[in-house]
């Protein structure tokens, strides 16, 4: 019984074995597939770029046989390419271009007014000069400029270009750093036999422009991914921030209970029984508000609009007088839309002040004043719940 057991496993592992050869056979047969053209042997120096972005679809061959590496890349081609490998080819152009020598008629165009847009190509008064030529120059600096280089010191990228390019006196000083970034970045195309040379002011090759995109659209996809993950996850406060305890957390909601202190600024003044229900007022709250695992639940950043539903006046030894409103934001892409809030005279809980709120609690009879560019503490009238990875109230 046992031998037939092992016997049917060894069938299920070589039933398994033959179909992984076989789908690695397959996965073979495609890369066989992949273009191919006459002018780009197999050791051609980067075979891979070229076959990688003919795939995708982002460059074409000439025909179906030929790439002609060693041709120029035009403006016109450029423009195609590069707005292709950042994806943003359904983007609304904001301006209108007009040139005496490209027209929509163009098959370019669409990408070309793009490109315009976002600042990827310039024009030269009414001439675009779609059949000119790219530099080296221009592409690394378009790279540069998009890519996160801001952490590379100048001297780190001056290191770097004269440590790896042998005519490193003849590229011009303003060019330099950025050439040395764009050595750090890893987005020179080193062709052989002047891979040790840049070249700065040479014609981009197709071959050359097929590894820049392919570097690009690798690191583009990368950023891509950081900020997908960065979108999904909970936005931390490093440092400071006003901690709110006994919040009630169920995966990404956090929720604050009713009665929660919440501490904001004012500009201008409140008084219980003077402040007319309907007067607004800006606020701002005093720090970051954030959970006990130091998640941010809002932001000092926004910019907060109140309004006094309630103001009630004090009465002796009966109550302390109170105000009653509202906060919204004033941010074009505030993310929440109201906060209702009461404050009065008894403060929040503290060590040094127990006494005072225990007095403030029994002897009543204190109107409350709010100063302006003094705390506001405002107790909620309701639980709040907070979407801690997008920063939406729920409620």
């Amino acid at each position: 019984m046992k031998f037939w057991k092992i016997k049917k496993e060894n069938k299920i592992i070589i039933k398994k074995n033959i179909l992984f050869i076989i789908f690695l056979l397959f996965c073979s047969a495609l890369s066989v597939e992949a273009k191919h053209f006459k002018d780009v042997p197999a050791g051609f120096w980067d075979i891979q770029e070229i076959d990688r972005i003919t795939n995708s679809g982002i460059m074409e061959g000439i025909s179906n046989d030929y790439f002609m590496p060693k041709r120029y890349i035009t403006r016109a081609e450029y423009a195609v390419s590069i707005i292709k490998t950042i994806k943003q080819e359904n983007i609304q152009v904001q301006n209108a271009y007009a040139f005496d020598d490209i027209n929509n008629s163009h098959p370019a165009w669409q990408y070309i007014i793009r490109a315009l847009d976002l600042d990827i190509l310039k024009p030269a008064d009414r001439f675009f000069y779609p059949n000119d030529f790219i530099t080296r120059t221009e592409m690394l600096t378009f790279l540069v400029n998009i890519l996160k280089s801001e952490h590379i010191t100048k001297k780190e990228a001056l290191v770097a270009l004269q440590n790896n390019y042998a005519d490193y006196d003849d590229i011009p000083d303003w060019f330099k750093v950025t050439a040395g970034k764009a050595e750090v970045l890893g987005v020179i195309a080193k062709e052989p036999p002047r891979e040790n040379y840049l070249d700065y002011d040479a014609y981009v090759t197709r071959a050359q422009f097929a590894y820049f995109l392919d570097r690009l659209k690798e690191i583009t996809e990368g950023y891509i991914k950081e900020k997908y993950i960065e979108e999904i996850s909970p936005k931390i406060v490093e440092e400071g921030g006003i901690i709110i305890e006994n919040t009630i957390r169920k995966d990404d909601i956090v929720t604050l209970p009713v009665k929660t202190v919440l501490p904001v600024i004012i500009s201008g003044q409140l008084k219980s029984g003077q402040t007319k229900p309907g007067t607004m007022f800006q606020a701002k709250f005093a720090d970051n508000i954030v959970d006990e695992e130091n998640h941010l639940l809002l932001s000092k950043n926004i910019i907060l609009i109140g309004k006094v539903l309630s103001s009630e006046r004090s009465l002796p030894f009966i109550k302390n007088g109170s105000i009653f409103f509202e906060l919204s934001s004033a941010n074009k892409d505030g993310n929440f839309t109201r906060i209702q809030g009461l404050a009065d005279c008894i403060p929040p809980v503290t060590e040094s002040n127990k006494i005072t709120r225990t007095a403030a609690s029994i002897v009543k009879g204190k109107n409350f004043i709010a100063k302006d560019s003094q705390i506001l503490y405002v107790r909620l009238y309701k639980p709040m719940r907070i979407n801690i990875v997008t920063g939406d109230i729920l409620d």
